[in-house]
């Protein structure tokens, strides 16, 4: 835990010098930071690892698997030893394997595509990298990224899906790609709409609809699968399986509820600071669209916390850099340090409570 705090607060450091000392800052200085923070995350990503739960079980299965040239030759050696497992997973673990056998360089590689399409997706949608990275470190790298390895390359399709998504039959073929990794991809069809400009008087209904939802625990999930009379195929697939075979609590009325009404709030009053300036766009109104729709899903599915726990990891990241992106852009913004200091705590406290298998 202490050494992916210290991470964290490595990557803020960098960050506060980055928009407080750029005058001191010279042409080869950002690339030596770079590899440095490479090595950092790497270092932490090997300590974090030998902890997190589901690392040994996808070693099982890695060395279970063989290679694309055997499975070519022989028919088989894929999902005869991994049938439950989805297949493009499956098939990346033969191809990586044609050519190296060794489960760390696997990992590794993973890490590398992790670091690299996230830092590709903040070039493509023009957002600061030292103000998004702290947010990818304490929000999904080290909590989610690192052990769940099939969702992870999942999410590394989606965001580059998104960066696809103004032709919508690339981003959706891209979806499907990543359902071949992991199925609870499916749910990112549903964001098609997100690089619309949607009036937000009907962003601001279903948010009022949904918190009727929680307030009174109407459960929708279970109401509309019984109305169209398949409750049976549901309790039977997988989505039933992690809503009944896995015990998380509903915290109602807890912590959780109130940082969601809170972010909701806030992500609205930048938004109307940044129309005030005239400084929408086609970038951060998409990544606003995915904030609400990680607030929404919550509400909304309320009453499944084991579901919408995995769905939310492809789009938790966004309120937060939706909002940091305007503190650190705007220069002339009020308590801008006091905001600074107030958003760095967050992070920290949401690694620290996030990160128990590393306690």
């Amino acid at each position: 835990m202490i050494f992916t705090v210290l991470i964290l607060f490595y990557f803020l450091v960098v960050q506060f010098f980055a928009i407080n000392a750029k005058k001191f800052i010279t042409n080869g200085l950002p690339y030596f930071v770079l590899f440095i923070s490479f090595i950092l995350i790497n270092l932490a990503r090997l300590y974090s690892q030998s902890f997190f739960p589901d690392i040994p079980e996808y070693k099982y299965m890695f060395e279970k698997i063989q290679p694309i040239s055997f499975v070519i030759e022989n028919g088989f050696g894929l999902t005869d030893y991994a049938p439950n497992v989805e297949i493009g997973y499956l098939y990346f673990i033969s191809t990586f394997k044609f050519f190296s056998n060794n489960y760390s360089c696997f990992l590794f590689f993973i890490s590398l595509i992790q670091l690299y399409v996230f830092y590709y997706f903040c070039k493509r949608y023009k957002l600061s990298i030292v103000s998004a990275f702290p947010i990818y470190i304490a929000l999904t790298y080290f909590t989610f990224q690192i052990g769940m390895l099939r969702q992870s390359l999942a999410f590394c399709i989606f965001l580059i899906a998104l960066i696809n998504i103004n032709k919508k039959t690339i981003y959706l073929l891209l979806i499907f790609l990543g359902i071949t990794f992991h199925y609870s991809m499916i749910f990112c069809i549903s964001l098609l709409w997100v690089d619309k400009f949607i009036n937000r008087k009907l962003i601001y209904f279903l948010f009022l609809f949904s918190l009727i939802l929680y307030l009174f625990k109407i459960d929708i999930i279970y109401s509309v699968i019984s109305f169209l009379g398949y409750e049976n195929e549901f309790n039977a697939g997988r989505a039933g399986f992690y809503l009944n075979a896995v015990d998380r609590q509903n915290n109602y009325l807890g912590i959780g509820f109130w940082e969601r009404i809170f972010l909701f709030i806030l992500i609205n009053l930048t938004y109307n600071k940044l129309l005030i300036n005239k400084k929408i766009n086609k970038y951060n109104n998409l990544i606003y669209n995915l904030g609400v729709s990680v607030i929404l899903l919550q509400l909304f599915f309320f009453a499944s916390p084991t579901i919408t726990s995995r769905l939310r990891y492809y789009v938790v990241i966004f309120p937060l850099i939706f909002i940091s992106e305007y503190i650190y852009s705007t220069s002339k913004i009020k308590l801008k340090s006091l905001y600074q200091f107030f958003f760095s705590l967050y992070l920290f406290m949401y690694l620290y409570f996030q990160s128990n298998y590393l306690l």
